[in-house]
């Protein structure tokens, strides 16, 4: 193989997207920043620079009310995250797409979506269910996920079905850390993302006619005429073959 020419074709085609992008606005489908599974310790600058807008914050104390609608966003993407209050460091987050992160799923089954796993099971029992992700399939719902297994890379919330008292329901779980139900001290966020909507087509040329008043052809004085309605195209197939036949006798 010749190295030196499949060189040239890799920086050609390099060369290439990168003239598109510049010229065009190409975009991908996804944020700069969209990691795959839990991820641990991500500033929350790095969300802020790469266009997530963060849509959600209250102490794990909050209760998640009506199955939860009031913490779905409305952009393409949502990045469900805790941290410790009064930090600029997210703890714990993981990332799919909004559509994902919020189907339900039921009992204690997840779905895999971006390297992790989601579950958001608004009824569980009579007091709610839970939102939350884990980086394997197990979890244990109650209504939580109480399971010890990979606790470092699970996020878990109440969903609260009616209002409780004071010591209710909170968010429970943010990695190691569990029984966060009366927590002032760590916050639950969700954060979301869209692509840039795709630019709208050019406008059609404008139809410029050009019109000859002399030395016409017969067929150019009637496709020039603007008192002519044949709206159906017969009478234009039939003047055209009598052009076609008869034509040159038209002077």
């Amino acid at each position: 193989m010749n190295t030196k020419h499949l060189f040239v074709g890799n920086k050609v085609t390099t060369s290439l997207f990168v003239f598109l992008f510049i010229v065009f606005g190409i975009q991908s489908s996804y944020a700069d920043y969209y990691p795959s599974g839990p991820t641990r310790n991500v500033s929350e600058q790095t969300l802020i620079d790469n266009g997530w807008v963060k849509t959600y914050e209250q102490t794990y104390e909050t209760q998640i009310l009506n199955d939860g609608i009031g913490l779905r966003p409305s952009g393409t993407y949502t990045i469900l995250s805790g941290k410790a209050a009064g930090s600029s460091t997210i703890s714990l987050l993981a990332a799919g797409p909004t559509a994902d992160v919020f189907t339900q799923t039921t009992g204690n089954n997840t779905r895999l979506v971006n390297g992790t796993y989601w579950y958001y099971v608004p009824t569980i029992n009579i007091n709610g269910g839970s939102i939350g992700f884990a980086d394997t399939s197990v979890v244990y719902l109650n209504t939580a996920d109480t399971d010890a297994l990979s606790s470092q890379n699970r996020l878990s919330w109440h969903i609260n079905l009616t209002n409780q008292l004071v010591g209710g329901n909170g968010g429970y779980r943010l990695g190691e850390i569990n029984e966060l139900n009366d927590s002032t001290a760590y916050l639950k966020q969700v954060w979301t993302w869209s692509p840039a909507p795709a630019p709208a087509p050019a406008p059609a040329p404008a139809v410029t006619y050009v019109r000859k008043s002399s030395n016409l052809q017969f067929n150019e004085a009637l496709y020039g005429s603007d008192k002519l309605s044949d709206p159906d195209g017969q009478l234009r197939k039939t003047v055209d073959a009598i052009d076609a036949k008869y034509g040159y006798l038209i002077k």
